[in-house]
């Protein structure tokens, strides 16, 4: 998959602009509070029809414009989409080809992001590595997407329910109704993390294998709220959910929150069977995220066939030489990679012949050279 086309109005601090990406690796680079992120941002935004920065759609709005247009060209498997954004305050439309088509249709688009906050990923709180499962690994699988969504809506009415109930505006009964729709959904989203975590993880230890020339053996485990063995299919999980929340919910109440489910999940990682986030030296839990990373690039392959767009933003030169050349390595040739950075540090000389060189200065971007 490749981009071939992007085109920006009323978007950050771009006004208007239109660029050709280099179908291998395009390195965009120029002072900070330029645009560089602004660029891979309105790239993300168009496969993903979201954010990877701003909560609100509006904060992506150029200042004193009412709206913003995105338009890109994909190209895949042979085949031409036209995405075409048209986003306001309160309200957003996209088409494809012509078409009017939901954000859920953009899942076949696979884009990987790495940034700055990924390196978190390792020693950070819990909900950085839900959000992890959720937006990196969850969309591997097809269904993930709407049943999280499906998920979260329902989690947001029930605690809003045991409040009242708690004070008294509503009666217990009325909760049943949710607590269906809760397990359900909830048990889907986790029986699907497993599958598609049983099918990372493994690559994702390979990789780690040789990146640290074999010293280290990267281990993950699914760290659930609910009791769950090896191996269970969802109406399992389904049954043991409905039997654990029923014991927790006098406390549920009291506190007006869901105690149990996979939005208080996590993962955890070791090294050589050691926890990384505790134990684990920051070069360590460095090589364990971009791991990570090169994985959701490999499983996309085999599941779909072609690779996804791999975005990093600010973080190349946040590894060391031999991380930097690994990584490159993995995606000349094969991945189109959009990286951003203040300076080049001499990685022309790596990608000669794969490559574009662009500069960005205050919303104008510029090709300055191809290799």
């Amino acid at each position: 998959m490749r981009v071939s086309s992007v085109t920006l109005r009323n978007f950050r601090n771009y006004k208007e602009e239109s660029f050709q990406p280099h179908p291998a690796v395009n390195i965009i680079t120029g002072p900070n509070a330029q645009g560089k992120t602004n660029l891979l941002e309105a790239i993300f935004y168009s496969l993903r029809g979201r954010s990877f920065r701003a909560e609100r759609d509006k904060d992506i709005i150029r200042w004193q414009s009412e709206q913003t247009i995105l338009q890109t060209e994909v190209e895949l498997n042979s085949r031409t989409f036209l995405l075409h954004w048209k986003i306001q305050e309160g309200n957003k439309k996209l088409l494809v080809n012509g078409a009017e088509t939901p954000r859920s249709e953009l899942d076949y688009l696979g884009v990987v992001l790495f940034c700055p906050e990924d390196l978190y990923l390792i020693k950070g709180s819990p909900q950085e590595r839900r959000r992890f499962l959720d937006y990196d690994v969850g969309p591997l699988n097809p269904a993930y997407s709407r049943t999280w969504r499906q998920y979260a809506r329902v989690l947001t009415q029930r605690n809003t329910l045991l409040k009242e109930i708690r004070d008294r505006r509503a009666t217990r009964e009325i909760l049943e109704i949710w607590d269906e729709q809760l397990y359900r959904h909830g048990a889907k989203v986790i029986f699907l993390r497993l599958q598609v975590l049983k099918k990372l993880i493994p690559i994702a230890r390979r990789i780690h294998y040789e990146l640290t020339r074999g010293d280290e053996e990267l281990q993950a485990k699914y760290l659930s709220s609910l009791v769950l063995e090896p191996g269970l299919n969802e109406e399992q999980i389904y049954q043991i959910f409905a039997a654990a929340s029923q014991k927790v919910r006098n406390m549920e109440i009291q506190r007006c929150q869901t105690l149990l489910g996979p939005h208080r999940d996590d993962l955890s990682l070791l090294i050589n069977g050691i926890e990384a986030k505790t134990f684990g030296s920051q070069g360590q839990q460095r090589t364990v995220t971009l791991s990570l990373k090169l994985s959701q690039l490999e499983l996309w392959f085999k599941e779909y066939g072609d690779y996804p767009l791999l975005l990093l933003d600010d973080v190349l030169f946040e590894l060391d030489r031999n991380r930097q050349s690994m990584l490159l390595d993995r995606v000349l040739n094969r991945v189109q990679t959009f990286i951003t950075a203040s300076f080049t540090g001499g990685i022309e000389e790596t990608i000669r012949g794969a490559g574009a060189l662009w500069q960005v200065n205050a919303g104008c971007l510029t090709k300055k050279e191809e290799f």
